[in-house]
């Protein structure tokens, strides 16, 4: 029997706040070169970052879980939980730890697997390998051509693609929308507040696919 929607949702979240700490004292740091003045990711491990990263967890597990049938939680755990993290440690640092994408990668397999068992078929392996490879192919061309985020930002779009398009096309599409939306929103503030250099894209990103989620919710 299924845990109610509630009871999953915490349940993500409050995994995601056990792990966060030990998460961020065992990621390895980046070459000292190309750190460029960012904060060691163990300094991050306060209690008002990993009350955040939870609350923001709880609250995106939440939507997830009320909007779309059991057979996608796990998918989208990879964004409610994994995700949540990287795109916090994102915010503070403007980089997206390499181990936390593969965990998302696995997370989000794992459950393209759970769909395709549910469904009795093959297709929603081959509609998340294709969401995968569409929106990390589109950000991988971006970020070849303008260089106006990290490499981080093009392995969470092809985690977002993975997950999305375990529902639809149209999703995915709203997705990439909203989530390019919510980051230019970002970038502009970060300006206007006399932020230079990089900013953070990926919490910008992370947030597309909830906003279709949430558009989804309100048009019932």
């Amino acid at each position: 029997m299924l845990w109610p929607t509630p009871a999953t949702a915490l349940a993500g979240a409050l995994l995601t706040v056990v792990l966060t700490v030990p998460v961020l004292r065992a990621l390895p740091e980046p070459r000292a070169e190309d750190a460029d003045g960012k904060p060691p990711y163990a300094d991050l491990a306060t209690p008002a970052f990993v009350l955040t990263v939870g609350a923001v967890a709880l609250a995106a597990g939440l939507l997830a879980t009320a909007v779309l049938p059991w057979p996608h939680w796990l998918a989208w755990a990879s964004l409610c939980t994994v995700g949540v993290v990287a795109v916090g440690i994102d915010a503070r640092t403007t980089w997206l730890p390499l181990p936390l994408a593969r965990a998302g990668w696995a997370v989000a397999a794992m459950g393209a697997g759970v769909v395709a068992v549910s469904a009795d078929a093959w297709t929603p392996l081959l509609a998340s390998v294709v969401g995968a490879a569409c929106l990390g192919g589109l950000f991988h061309l971006l970020w070849r051509l303008t260089g106006a985020f990290g490499y981080g930002d093009v392995r969470l779009a092809a985690n977002i693609g993975a997950v999305t398009a375990l529902h639809s096309v149209e999703l995915v599409v709203t997705s990439l929308v909203l989530g390019t939306a919510a980051s230019a929103l970002v970038g502009v503030v970060h300006r206007l507040a006399g932020g230079r250099g990089a900013f953070p894209y990926g919490p910008g990103l992370l947030a597309g696919p909830f906003l279709a989620l949430a558009l989804r919710a309100v048009a019932g």
